[in-house]
Parts: C-alpha cells; structure tokens; sequence
C-alpha cells in the first residue's frame, strides 16, 4: 500500500490563502479609482476655486493618495484645462462646473463607462 505525501491544510492557512487571492483580485481588478486636484502648470495643488475659470490652472486625474492639500506636487497623471468639456468628460468629470479637490472618479475591470463620486476629502 502506499502512503500519502500530502499535507493536510489547516483552516486558518486556507482562509488566509483565500484573503491574499481576493486582494488580489480586488488590486488588479476593481481599484482604478483615480483622484482630481486643481494645480497650477507646475502640478502644485491649489484651492479648487481656482479650477472655476482662471487660465493657467488645470484638473490632475491620477492615482493620487486622499487627503492631498495645496502646496503639495501632483506627480503623473492626466492634465485637463478647466474649459476643456471633452477632456473632462473623457476622464469621468462634469463637461462644467466645479469638482473639488479630492473628488473620486471610479472606473475598473469590466465597467462599461466611468461613475463618480463627489466629495471633498477630509484629510
């Protein structure tokens, strides 16, 4: 008769194993939430009153940590000029209006368009 090599698995092993694949999962998948700010051409957040139709300032879309404030720099991500109704659409924001600093455009794996989330961060 032969004997089995196998190893039995505990219960916490599995359900660890099973956590690690669904983040994952949920990392490669389903995060693509990116965050906006008003800057200036240098990518330097301002007050997002100055994204309510003074040239020079822009919309930053990218994968910007929550809680950024004026002063600090934008490094990467997408710039769209505050009139510009096409751009802003194309990155999941109103054609106008204002959008805060902080404000949440989601997208991912499997959607069809992009959905957002209005808010201001709190820090």
């Amino acid at each position: 008769m032969r004997r089995s090599t196998a190893v039995p698995l505990s219960r916490s092993y599995l359900a660890l194993a099973s956590l690690a694949a669904s983040a994952g999962l949920t990392a490669a998948c389903g995060s693509s939430d990116r965050r906006v700010y008003c800057g200036d051409r240098n990518g330097v957040i301002v007050e997002d009153s100055r994204c309510d139709g003074r040239d020079g300032y822009y919309f930053y879309s990218g994968s910007y940590p929550r809680g950024m404030k004026p002063g600090q720099k934008l490094k990467g991500g997408t710039r769209i000029a505050y009139n510009d109704s096409a751009g802003r659409t194309a990155a999941g924001l109103p054609a106008t209006g204002k959008v805060s600093n902080g404000h949440v455009v989601s997208g991912g794996f499997g959607s069809g368009g992009s959905s957002s989330k209005s808010g201001k961060s709190g820090g």
